[in-house]
């Protein structure tokens, strides 16, 4: 073994110029290949952090109407979720969580000589781990606060900001339309968000589901309700049980789409998983056809060396070289002429990915490249392959000359 790679290592050195000219195609194909495969990783991983932003299984659900046989919408019934559905929903064995969640609307903050806009909803404790809302300062709104209707809030990251600039938040007063409520909590900043339905969580006032019925809705309904399915796989037969459930408790039959409407995380990640796929199998073909090209070369190269070392290979024979050692010798070359040239291209290609994500900013929608670790093994078996098979055929070919034939032209 230790002879071969010193007689590799010599004929690569003899033909340093020629080899260096061939291998350029491998080591643009593999960095190709690394940067295509690092922005595929970038990918998948962006978005599922995205989704984790919003709630990994979360499910909005919201109530519509009830249409009367050969009636005609004029006379629909309206669905009303009642205080009492979430902790029926979140009984069922196919959910794990459920909260109400109640859209107050726009209303105006008062702190000080500060006045801002802003959205506000009715919301449970359960909403937290629903909708992976991090607290950031003080707590989030616990039951206490709903039983017992309490005039607190707790605001968004962007929302306290605007409402209290760089100064704590957390304890300080703010009059919502007038009425008087404590700031207990401050959320983590989640920034950009892939799914929004409404203003982002940053923006938002929450205040307690009971005490926005009590002093701005002036009704017991509440006008959605969010769940988390127990696996996000189970998502849609977790839906197919929160319409049976409620259509027996609202008179419904669970096959009218019309009386309930579901928005789940579960319909994004399916289409990100389907771009995520076709993205995979072009990027990866695009990368894997550079690499055929110069396999080819590389294939193309070792043939002209072949011929032009026919007089080596039968010397060599007539020394006693065996066919199998002139075989590994040509096929030593390519893979070693492969592999320096590949990692000269992965390492090229690594450097590049490491720029392109410190230019990418984090707090940004577009994905940053991303190498997982499982990657460099990857393309390591691939270089390897690659080299295999660009030498096979002159190795072959080197092995089968003849010696008589070859020693003739000395």
């Amino acid at each position: 073994m230790l002879d071969l790679l010193l007689r590799t290592a010599r004929s690569l050195r003899a033909h340093a110029t020629r080899f260096t000219l061939t291998s350029m195609g491998i080591v643009w194909g593999t960095a190709m290949l690394t940067v295509l495969t690092a922005y595929n990783d970038g990918y998948e991983r962006h978005f599922k952090a995205q989704i984790d932003k919003v709630g990994p299984r979360v499910v909005w659900m919201f109530p519509g109407i009830v249409v009367k046989d050969r009636v005609g919408e004029r006379n629909a019934r309206r669905v009303e979720l009642e205080n009492e559905d979430p902790a029926h929903v979140a009984a069922l064995l196919r959910v794990e969580h459920a909260a109400p969640q109640l859209m107050v609307g726009a209303r105006i903050h008062r702190s000080g000589r500060t006045t801002k806009l802003l959205w506000t909803y009715g919301m449970s404790p359960e909403s937290a781990s629903i909708r992976s809302l991090e607290v950031a300062q003080g707590r989030f709104l616990s039951q206490a606060d709903v039983e017992s209707s309490a005039r607190v809030v707790y605001l968004g990251a962007v929302a306290a900001e605007r409402m209290f600039g760089e100064r704590e938040a957390v304890g300080r007063r703010v009059h919502i339309e007038g009425v008087p409520f404590r700031v207990v909590g401050v959320g983590r900043e989640k920034g950009d968000q892939i799914v929004n339905l409404g203003p982002r969580d940053d923006e938002l006032s929450l205040i307690p589901i009971t005490t926005a019925q009590r002093r701005f809705t002036h009704d017991d309904s509440i006008g959605a309700m969010v769940f988390a399915p127990t696996t996000r796989e189970g998502t849609f037969a977790a839906q197919d049980d929160v319409r049976e459930l409620l259509g027996l408790r609202h008179g419904f039959v669970p096959e009218d789409d019309r009386a309930l409407s579901f928005v789940s995380v579960r319909e994004a990640a399916q289409v990100i998983d389907a771009l995520g796929l076709g993205l995979e199998i072009f990027l990866t073909s695009a990368g894997l056809v550079t690499l055929l090209v110069g396999a080819i070369g590389v294939m193309n190269i070792m043939l002209v060396v072949v011929g032009e070392r026919t007089r080596e290979v039968g010397l060599l024979k007539a020394l006693g070289a065996s066919q199998r050692a002139i075989f590994l010798q040509f096929l030593a070359e390519a893979v070693a002429m492969t592999s320096v040239a590949g990692l000269v291209g992965g390492v090229l290609g690594w450097a590049f990915v490491q720029w392109l994500a410190s230019v990418v900013p984090d707090a940004t929608l577009a994905p940053r490249p991303y190498l997982e670790p499982g990657t460099a093994v990857v393309l390591a078996a691939v270089l390897v392959g690659v080299g295999i098979a660009s030498g096979v055929w002159p190795a072959r070919r080197a092995s089968r000359i003849e010696p008589a034939i070859s020693l003739r032209s000395l």
